[in-house]
C-alpha cells in the first residue's frame, strides 16, 4: 500500500510542477506580447475643440487619429453654420503631431488667419477659421 501511494504523490507532484511552470510561461509569454503592441500602437495626447455657433458654444475632446469637422451631422466635430462645407477640414495625428488638411472646402480654412493651402501642423492654443465660424485647439 506504500508503494501506491507513494507512486501516486510522486505523480501528483510532478503534474503541479508541470502546471506551475507552464504558468510560468504563460506569463512570460503574455508579457512579452503586452510590451510588442504597447511599443506599435501610438499614444495620442487628446485634442479639445471648442467652437462659437450663434449663441451655442460646442466643445468636445477626441483622442481618436482622424476627425473631420463641417456641417454634415455624421462628422465627428458637427458645426450647423451654412459658411461651413458638409466634409470641410481633416485633422489627423501622425508623425508624433496633430495636422490639419483643408478638404477643398468653398469658404476655405485658415489656420491663425493664414489659409491652409496644404497639410500644417497644430500646436495648442492655435485657432481655426473655418467659414465664419472659429475654433479653438487645446493639446492636452
Amino acid at each position: 500500500m506504500n508503494a501506491i501511494l507513494s507512486f501516486v504523490l510522486r505523480l501528483v507532484i510532478i503534474l503541479l510542477l508541470y502546471v506551475f511552470v507552464g504558468w510560468i510561461g504563460y506569463s512570460i509569454f503574455m508579457d512579452l506580447r503586452k510590451g510588442v503592441y504597447e511599443k506599435d500602437r501610438p499614444v495620442i495626447p487628446p485634442m479639445s475643440l471648442t467652437a462659437t455657433v450663434g449663441e451655442l458654444t460646442q466643445s468636445k475632446q477626441f483622442t481618436i487619429p482622424e476627425i473631420t469637422i463641417g456641417r454634415d451631422p455624421a462628422n465627428p466635430f458637427h458645426l450647423p453654420d451654412s459658411t461651413i462645407s458638409l466634409r470641410h477640414l481633416k485633422l489627423s495625428y501622425h508623425n508624433n503631431q496633430w495636422w490639419a488638411e483643408d478638404l477643398d472646402s468653398t469658404n476655405g480654412s485658415y489656420l491663425n488667419d493664414l489659409e491652409i493651402e496644404s497639410p500644417v501642423v497644430l500646436t495648442n492654443g492655435d485657432e481655426l477659421r473655418l467659414g465664419q465660424i472659429f475654433v479653438t485647439i487645446r493639446i492636452n
